[in-house]
């Protein structure tokens, strides 16, 4: 148990790092146009990921998806209070990465706006 969670914890910050590399190399190469279409990407995920809240999503084609999902309604009190801490505890993280979204949305707006649509 303990490796795992170390084992997931290395490959989360190698991700995390390799977004900060691409990141870094997209600004470098259009300017604050990057940090601008960063900032609107983390923000569509970070709301996609608010919105479905951990369901799956499929089509009407799917019904039985939906029905899948409706089994797994918790029985006691306890499972939905566990349940409600780990919503919590996910809505929290979501709530920083849409501030940084926010974040390098105007840092990108307004950095391309004053630098390089100024003459």
């Amino acid at each position: 148990m303990r490796i795992g969670f170390i084992l997931a914890n290395a490959v989360a910050l190698l991700f995390c790092l390799t977004v900060l590399a691409l990141f870094v190399a997209l600004v470098a190469l259009v300017g604050f146009l990057g940090a601008l279409v960063t900032g609107l990407a983390v923000l569509v995920i970070a709301y996609t990921v608010e919105l479905e809240d951990g369901s799956a999503i499929g089509s009407g084609w799917t019904p039985d998806l939906y029905a899948s999902q409706r089994i797994e309604r918790p029985k006691s009190p306890e499972e939905r209070e566990a349940r409600h801490a780990e919503r919590v505890r996910n809505l929290a993280y979501l709530g920083i990465a849409k501030h940084v979204g926010a974040a390098l949305t105007v840092i990108g707006a307004l950095g391309f706006f004053f630098v390089q649509l100024q003459p």
